[in-house]
């Protein structure tokens, strides 16, 4: 099959876990015989096009005129998409399928499916009423509206756990036989030669200092916030202990404020977003991995700390079956 992806993430561009798991796919759909073509975002000094190892990965800019809010940023961003698309299908032909990633791609890929007849199959990898516990205001509803349109518009929808599955179909009423579960997984081979470092280690940490990992968005969604406000009861168990919290995120400076008001600043390590052989590394030198997510369909995180054989706690693990 010739499959169209459309997503507003692709390494090196990772705002979530989107990138992650869109790059994983395309590999894999690669390696069963399918031509896999990405359309997304283009962020910083990285190429327009990119053969990436098979992956043919198209990258477009937005418009040069500053958007009034968030909402108009994604519709140039789908406008843009579209066209790159068109232009696409002129040179190369059509493609037997779009797979469409969350909400921020909706309008392209409907207006791609009325106007070359292509189905779409949709990935919902998160919901907006999810992400802040209900629907409070009109940029919210919006969003969540355009959620059900892709579903609607969409011949296959694909969530991530069983839990997503459910609350797709109380959200927006879908057939539930329309809905996919196709768990999120890890590489068993990643941490393959992956031994503590202790040199690593040491940037975050004494010796004698267990590490409480966080990975993630700092994002209020993901719980950091109460971690953070729990340290105080660890310390008095436990002196000798240090988080360390590896992300980037909108509540970067509140977390900081947070741990400067709380007075244990020097129990408390923001290591910034790491990557690559560093987050393989950054598992091995913890001694806990700790995900206190509000809301997580699936964290891919705490699959992969597992797999480091790093002990995990998950606040709410039902959410990832």
């Amino acid at each position: 099959m010739k499959i169209l992806m459309l997503t507003w993430e692709y390494p090196p561009r990772v705002v979530g876990g989107i990138s992650r798991v869109v790059y994983d796919l395309s590999r894999t759909l690669l390696k069963d015989g399918h031509d896999v073509t990405v359309i997304t975002y283009r962020d910083g000094d990285i190429p327009y096009f990119e053969d990436d190892k098979g992956v043919k990965v198209y990258r477009i800019d937005n418009y040069m005129i500053n958007p009034n809010n968030f909402i108009d940023w994604v519709m140039q961003m789908n406008f843009n998409m579209l066209a790159k698309a068109n232009e696409i299908i002129a040179k190369q032909g059509n493609f037997d399928v779009i797979h469409a990633h969350d909400w921020l791609v909706a309008y392209s890929a409907k207006t791609l499916k009325n106007s070359y007849n292509i189905p779409i199959v949709s990935t919902i990898h998160a919901t907006e009423a999810g992400r802040n516990s209900g629907i409070h205001d009109e940029q919210q509803r919006y969003i969540n509206d355009t959620e059900w349109m892709l579903t609607y518009e969409s011949a296959e929808v694909i969530v991530n756990s069983n839990y997503m599955k459910n609350e797709l179909q109380r959200l927006f009423g879908l057939p539930y036989e329309k809905i996919n579960v196709v768990p999120n997984g890890v590489n068993m081979s990643l941490f393959n030669g992956i031994e503590r470092d202790y040199n690593f280690r040491r940037r975050y940490a004494m010796d004698n200092e267990k590490i409480i990992l966080f990975m993630g968005r700092l994002v209020y969604e993901k719980g950091i916030q109460n971690l953070i406000a729990a340290m105080p009861k660890i310390l008095e168990g436990y002196h000798d202990t240090k988080l360390v919290i590896c992300g980037k995120g909108g509540m970067l400076e509140e977390l900081r404020q947070q741990v400067n008001t709380m007075g244990i600043s020097n129990k408390v390590y923001f290591a910034g977003y790491m990557n690559g052989k560093d987050v393989q590394k950054m598992y091995k030198a913890a001694d806990i991995s700790v995900f206190p997510s509000t809301y997580e369909p699936f964290g891919i995180v705490a699959l992969e700390a597992m797999l480091s054989e790093n002990p995990v706690v998950v606040s709410d693990i039902g959410r990832t079956k």
